[in-house]
């Protein structure tokens, strides 16, 4: 099994690493081109899109570690896997293509939330089948991974942020998977983490191509098929959720604070967490490090949860972690922009 997740993870990372430069003057030509605005931590025009090869690269990957898994465990285990492995593939297609719409097209905000609903409820109806649950619970699934998927969007603002913070989160759900056996779910994980890092290298320190919808979609998507599958086989729910936290964390506050500060909340803006920090002088990949790092952080604190059977401590600690990680612009003295924004009355 070792072995099938290291080939996976290899296999997934050259094969993005490869599709990534042959999709950029691919993307030029058909004008997928980010041009910056106001809101824009970039200041030169980059092709998006290149979420694409990753998308490959994990696809790639999907076949080649259950092949070599079957070599070694035989058919008979590995077709227990195959439900979920597929389940996580389609889920992760099916986001990339809405994502990869929005990438073209430019879909209404209205057309492109009911895409994400309906993707999310095919996976809550799949998910509850397979583990048995009310299908009802399907509907919440739905809402939430259009949440985790929106949250992974916004959060795709700096230079290696979204794919950097992709690499752990991958690796975290592996290790989940392996302690509290989610059968298939390590495939999944091994091939979105290392098509990730194949990515990584094209998107930062420089940009040389974004992830575009297309890739944000799909690692949102994945996120929301990891934890879906995790709570539906009973892991618990810090383990099932730890990195996705900071994603959540940084848009949840944001959001919050635009609509209690008056603003129009569904606009464009640059008041994210990592965006103040980058706005304030902070480097991409410092930021990206951040984001990733406290990812690590929160997982590592819900394994010791885990280890020493204190869920509560984990909770504790991870939101001492992640409210610090919310006031560190105040900390630096990147200023708070909400103070001098209009209050709702």
């Amino acid at each position: 099994m070792t072995l099938a997740l290291v080939l996976g993870f290899l296999a997934a990372a050259a094969a993005a690493a490869l599709a990534t430069p042959a999709l950029i003057p691919m993307l030029r030509r058909a004008q997928v081109v980010d041009i910056p605005v106001g809101r824009s931590l970039h200041s030169a025009p980059t092709p998006r899109g290149g979420g694409l090869a990753v998308v490959l690269g994990a696809v790639v990957a999907m076949g080649v570690a259950p092949l070599v898994a079957w070599h070694r465990v035989g058919l008979t285990h590995l077709s227990t896997r195959f439900s979920v492995i597929m389940l996580g593939l389609v889920t992760i297609l099916a986001f990339a293509i809405v994502g990869l719409l929005e990438d073209l097209f430019s879909l209404s905000t209205q057309s492109r939330l009911c895409m994400q609903l309906a993707v999310g409820l095919l996976l809550g109806i799949a998910a509850t089948a397979q583990a048995g649950a009310n299908p009802w619970v399907a509907v919440p699934v739905a809402v939430c991974a259009a949440g985790v998927v929106n949250a992974t969007n916004f959060m795709d603002g700096a230079n290696g942020l979204a794919s950097g913070h992709a690499v752990v989160t991958g690796l975290w759900f592996v290790a989940v998977s392996l302690l509290h056996p989610v059968p298939g779910l390590g495939f999944v994980m091994i091939a979105v983490s290392g098509a990730a890092a194949g990515f990584l290298p094209f998107n930062a320190p420089r940009a040389r191509v974004f992830l575009g919808d297309s890739g944000s979609y799909a690692l949102g998507g994945a996120w929301a098929f990891a934890a879906t599958m995790c709570l539906a086989t009973g892991v618990p729910a810090s383990a099932a959720v730890a990195p996705l936290l900071v994603l959540v964390a940084d848009t949840g506050f944001t959001l919050m604070m635009r609509v209690r500060t008056g603003q129009r909340w569904y606009e464009p803006h640059k008041l994210h967490v990592y965006q103040r920090l980058v706005t304030f002088g902070w480097p991409h990949w410092a930021v990206a490090l951040l984001v990733a790092g406290t990812a690590a952080l929160c997982s590592a604190l819900a394994w010791a949860g885990l280890a020493v059977s204190r869920q509560s401590l984990a909770w504790g600690l991870i939101l001492a972690v992640l409210t610090g990680y919310l006031y560190l612009p105040l900390a630096v003295g990147a200023g708070d922009p909400f103070r001098t924004l209009r209050p709702v009355r």
